[in-house]
């Protein structure tokens, strides 16, 4: 009898770990990238433009193109502060045969790059779960910012 369990226990597979946090975002980064026809680019970047986050087609490879457009979110969501026009904090715009979505998330810029037929529905439900994660990376930084200036002091 206990040679039975033992088998039964040996040949069942055992359940894996959830993955979390950076893993699974990646997971659904790539999903993405499969599932959204057209979509070519997502990147992230912080306040100091050093990438968090990039997820490319193999054949999206335009890295002038891409710090071109990283520059320009900048420099849009710059002005548009200067300008007191309001919180904007998504633009989708387009460029040739190309719609680009860029958004802000505190500290953090994104850039979505796809083609001109893309379901753009879809793309701004992505930006929507980037922005989710991208609150809990800020929310979760300021934490950390706070905790060592208290431990400075």
């Amino acid at each position: 009898m206990e040679i039975e369990i033992e088998r039964e226990l040996m040949e069942a597979s055992l359940p894996t770990p959830p993955d979390l946090g950076e893993s699974q975002f990646e997971k659904m980064l790539g999903e993405a990238m499969t599932s959204i026809d057209g979509l070519m680019l997502v990147t992230v970047t912080d306040s100091d433009r050093v990438p968090v986050i990039r997820e490319a087609l193999a054949v999206f490879h335009e890295p002038r193109f891409e710090e071109a457009l990283i520059d320009k979110c900048y420099d849009a969501f710059d002005d548009i502060r200067k300008l007191h026009v309001g919180s904007s904090d998504i633009m989708t715009l387009f460029y040739d045969a190309m719609q680009v979505v860029q958004f802000r998330v505190g500290p953090y810029y994104g850039t979505i790059v796809c083609d001109y037929i893309t379901n753009m529905g879809m793309v701004h439900n992505l930006v929507d779960r980037v922005r989710d994660y991208l609150n809990i990376l800020s929310r979760v930084s300021k934490e950390g910012e706070r905790s060592r200036n208290e431990d400075t002091e």
